[in-house]
């Protein structure tokens, strides 16, 4: 239970909330109609825009939990057969009085063979690389786990990349019905620098707070913050080998890992003149390397998969221009998504539903 500590102010601060990369839940191979097409949306989750009063129903209260954040989205049409996309995310978090951010990239080929496609059906393979990066996460706000108080703590340099194939199939029952479904591959490894905490030690002859860093290699330093005891003298310098074990944390296993996962799903899109709905859904399973046999020893039970449910309303507004309203839920909030969110205490705390909302424009240049 030594781990569980450290673990959860190390990911408190980030498990509620964050939006998923890239987009596969509405994935489709029909070919694109125009050489240049451009997506941006506006994306956000706050007491106002509360998809299904989801956030309400899990409990979240107050500022904590608030998101607001952009994506852009470029796709390119190189060759009939070939095209590629890029994608970028900027996004503000709110966690009681911290606003951490994060960005998100990702880039997608994309190979549709005319010699697989018929009028009425379409395959495509996708290849993309995508990740999430934030130059820290901060959480200044006191928290009390297994009974030591954690006064703030700053996560360093925490970061994610994946890789990943799609097969996708398209087929148009006719011109008002069509239907979409795609597998996923992908691989994810998951890496953090560091973390720096904001302790009181106590007991034992100490009355001392100290800032404690723990690097990558589970090396642990610190350093007295004003006037600091042990054994009732005042000191300057603290040795704190003698207390890393109280932290119990193994950051190559607890906080850097590899991954492997597989997803399925699909869609149906149906239109009527302007007017466009696609619904859809995506089921995904993860195998971790030793991360959740640690989640087991922990006493919890590991999040080895995640549902989501998507629904996306769209209006062409002239034949280059179309708006879009978008909601997403997520059964167990990000888990497969955002891969540096998960560990060992969030994986008990990380099986909560979570909605987002996103409204947007799609430009087609020409």
């Amino acid at each position: 239970m030594k781990n569980q500590s450290l673990l959860f102010i190390s990911v408190a601060l980030i498990f509620s909330n964050s939006y998923a990369a890239p987009d596969d839940l509405f994935l489709q191979a029909t070919p694109a109609k125009n050489k240049l097409t451009t997506n941006i949306s506006l994306d956000l989750v706050n007491d106002t825009v509360d998809f299904l009063n989801l956030r309400e129903s899990e409990g979240v209260k107050g500022d904590s939990g608030d998101y607001i954040g952009g994506h852009l989205n470029v796709q390119y049409q190189l060759y009939p057969e070939w095209s590629i996309n890029a994608d970028y995310w900027h996004r503000e978090i709110e966690f009681a009085q911290d606003t951490n951010k994060l960005n998100t990239t990702a880039l997608g080929l994309t190979y549709t063979p005319e010699s697989l496609s018929t009028d009425d059906s379409d395959l495509a393979f996708k290849l993309s690389f995508w990740g999430n990066k934030a130059n820290e996460l901060s959480k200044s706000t006191p928290t009390l786990v297994n009974g030591r108080k954690i006064d703030e703590v700053i996560v360093s340099n925490p970061r994610d990349m994946q890789i990943q194939l799609d097969t996708i199939y398209t087929h148009k029952i006719d011109f008002m019905n069509q239907i979409n479904l795609f597998g996923s591959l992908g691989y994810s490894q998951v890496k953090v620098d560091e973390l720096d905490l904001m302790v009181h030690l106590t007991g034992e002859g100490r009355d001392c707070k100290a800032n404690i860093n723990i690097n990558s290699n589970n090396q642990v330093t610190g350093t007295p913050i004003g006037r600091c005891l042990i054994d009732g003298l005042i000191v300057r310098d603290i040795d704190v080998g003698q207390y890393a074990d109280q932290f119990g944390l193994d950051m190559q296993k607890d906080l850097n890992y590899d991954s492997y996962y597989a997803g399925l799903g699909g869609s149906w899109n149906w239109r009527y003149k302007q007017f466009e709905s696609q619904v859809a859904y995506q089921y995904q399973h993860l195998w971790r390397n030793d991360i959740d046999d640690r989640v087991s020893n922990f006493g919890n039970t590991p999040i080895k998969d995640n549902h989501t449910l998507g629904v996306k309303f769209s209006y062409d507004f002239t034949p280059q221009i179309t708006a879009f309203l978008q909601g997403e839920i997520y059964q167990n909030n990000f888990v497969g998504h955002i891969p540096f969110l998960y560990n060992g205490v969030t994986a008990s705390r990380l099986d909560k539903r979570y909605g987002l909302a996103s409204l947007g424009l799609n430009i087609r240049m020409f």
